[in-house]
């Protein structure tokens, strides 16, 4: 079995990037991996109907839409990701309480995550 040793400059820097961004992109994601407190939910692309980016005064809301099921997304600069949403390429979104972010990144301050009556499953 080989492994492939990282350098500890290289896995920390890693890391980090990891542990700093709010969302995650691949070329070919096959779901959306939405990360809350407690709590992983997976979200098949084929499954993907409607994404809804709104501003209103500074606020961000980003509504995805996936069959039975609403993910609410509050924050800043979700433009980005509404964007990479788009080509399907989000693989992974997560809330991140960082007080050092740069206003230039995106920086999601609430996930929320409502399945429909219809779907005939438990709320998330």
């Amino acid at each position: 079995m080989e492994t492939n040793p990282r350098t500890k400059d290289e896995s920390t820097t890693e890391s980090r990037a990891k542990n700093l961004r709010c969302w995650s992109t691949a070329s070919s994601a096959q779901c959306l991996r939405v990360e809350k407190p407690g709590e992983i939910h997976l979200f098949p692309y084929g499954y993907f109907e409607h994404a809804k980016h709104i501003t209103n005064s500074g606020d961000e809301v980003l509504h995805i839409t996936f069959r039975g099921c609403l993910i609410t997304v509050t924050g800043k600069s979700l433009e980005p990701l509404c964007s990479a949403l788009e080509r399907l390429a989000v693989d992974c979104i997560r809330i991140i309480s960082h007080p050092k972010f740069s206003k230039s990144e995106g920086l999601i301050e609430r996930i929320e995550i409502r399945e429909s009556k219809e779907s005939g499953t438990a709320p998330a």
